[in-house]
């Protein structure tokens, strides 16, 4: 994909009917904010989009209650390939004190810039006036949870804020996000939410929605945590964005530890029946993922029809 056709898919994913602004679907919440409805994270990327019954700091980009899982102190910075040098990606930290976590979300979409044209008749290439045309989107989330006893359960809050910049205009919105995390038995976790309660992004003088989304979800480990060498994990997700079809994605996580050496290597795969929101995904996902001791690295690869091949990479540090 050329460079001019990456900001001009922002402009469509951004602004659907900016050529007429008055037929703008305003139910429908997939019709803006493309980094809110992309998987930033590489493990949940890989599992098919599952996120919202994970633990660990990242998992506030589905459910803020997520933040109470976090051990003491954890960072995670990813980021992914997108074409023509643009580029996604997320950066969050989390702290735990006594039971209460506080976590830190950003994600980001830069398309980079192309030259500006304008149509002689629209009978040729066109003139170029000597300005440069950008698109970029930033999303930035403070989230908050209270462990309700044992890690046994956590209920969480969050605040957020999207940014988008198209050309020379610019705006965003601020919204509310709330969820809930119980771990059922050792084995099977939940969780559910509700994100991006907020009004509609106006850029330019067009608006579209927040893609306010109700999330819900599960990770099943069968072989409980007695299992010293074998891992074995299955996650799954639901998410329905007001005005879209509901979204159904998961996955499979397999892998080998060592005890002694605080070694874990698995591999995942993953099925999602629409990811992405305008950016559609192909609906497989694959991935690998390492942990040593306190860090971990993870990698995964998604195709899509719009942003071509994705290779997601990210490095997350936990302190317990």
């Amino acid at each position: 994909m050329r460079p001019r056709d990456a900001v001009a898919a922002v402009a469509v994913a951004t602004f659907p009917a900016a050529g007429i602004a008055q037929t703008i679907d305003q139910s429908n919440g997939a019709a803006g904010a493309p980094i809110l409805q992309l998987t930033t994270v590489p493990r949940a990327a890989a599992l098919g989009g599952a996120l919202t019954a994970a633990s660990g700091v990242t998992s506030i980009f589905a459910n803020p209650a997520g933040a109470a899982t976090v051990g003491h102190v954890e960072a995670q910075l990813a980021g992914q390939t997108l074409f023509e040098g643009s580029k996604a990606g997320s950066m969050s930290v989390g702290l735990r004190v006594r039971s209460v976590g506080i976590a830190l979300g950003v994600r980001y979409l830069d398309l980079g810039s192309v030259d500006e044209v304008v149509c002689n008749g629209c009978g040729g290439r066109g003139t170029s006036t000597g300005q440069r045309l950008s698109a970029n989107e930033q999303a930035f989330a403070l989230a908050g949870a209270l462990d309700l006893g044992g890690g046994r359960a956590s209920v969480g809050a969050a605040v957020n804020y999207y940014s988008t910049t198209l050309a020379e205009a610019s705006g965003g919105a601020a919204s509310f996000s709330a969820g809930l995390r119980a771990r059922l038995t050792q084995r099977l976790a939940v969780g559910a939410s509700v994100q991006y309660l907020g009004g509609d992004v106006d850029v330019g003088g067009f608006g579209a929605p927040l893609p306010r989304t109700v999330r819900a979800g599960a990770e099943f480990r069968p072989l409980g945590p007695g299992h010293e060498r074998l891992h074995l994990l299955a996650a799954a997700d639901f998410a329905a964005t007001r005005g879209a079809p509901g979204e159904l994605g998961g996955g499979m996580e397999v892998g080998w530890s060592n005890p002694a050496s605080q070694l874990l290597a698995v591999a995942r795969l993953g099925l999602a029946s629409r990811a992405g929101g305008d950016f559609a995904t192909r609906p497989v996902t694959v991935g690998v993922g390492l942990r040593v001791r306190q860090v971990a690295l993870d990698y995964a690869y998604q195709g899509s029809a719009v942003l071509g091949s994705q290779h997601r990479l990210g490095l997350t540090f936990t302190a317990r």
